[in-house]
């Protein structure tokens, strides 16, 4: 069963794909064309390129989100919870870190600031913290249904005095 936060995760980085996907699949040329310097001519064969290219990573942002949806767990595909889904969890959250960080590369750089880098990182990195959370604290299974504490908390580097009164009332 997937927590709050995991589906959470897997359906706004399915939005996100998709939202990227979209105008690159459909507008190519736009999209290319608002992401370029204001004053670059580029030659006419470039057209082509840049065509093919933005439609290729479409595709890659589609089928992304594809495996993403079949590995997650969010598609009952069987009947038994999907063993994929804290790896889709990594995977995800070190797509995310790595848009994030070339986003604001290309937004820092003088001559490529554009203010939809600035967009792109902001909703990556809010994504790779949303991926790091639920990599930390996600998945639920430690908690106990009667008390809500975590079970496998240890004496490093604080103490447990909880843990450490039980003991003392069942040996004593």
């Amino acid at each position: 069963m997937l927590t709050k936060s995991t589906t959470f995760l897997h359906l706004t980085t399915l939005l996100y794909l998709l939202l990227q996907s979209l105008p690159l699949l459909l507008w190519p040329s736009l999209t290319t064309t608002l992401l370029t310097p204001p004053n670059y001519y580029p030659p006419s064969s470039s057209d082509l390129v840049s065509t093919y290219l933005a439609r290729t990573l479409a595709l890659t942002n589609l089928t992304l989100a594809a495996l993403l949806l079949a590995l997650s767990g969010l598609l009952p595909l069987s009947p038994s919870p999907s063993p994929y889904s804290s790896a889709a969890v990594l995977i995800t959250t070190l797509y995310h870190s790595a848009t994030g960080v070339y986003s604001y590369t290309r937004y820092t750089t003088p001559r490529t600031s554009q203010p939809i880098h600035l967009l792109g990182c902001l909703a990556s990195s809010f994504l790779a913290c949303v991926g790091l959370y639920v990599l930390l604290f996600g998945d639920g299974k430690r908690l106990s249904r009667r008390t809500g504490a975590d079970k496998a908390t240890s004496g490093w580097p604080f103490r447990n005095k909880e843990a450490d009164r039980k003991k003392k009332k069942k040996s004593g």
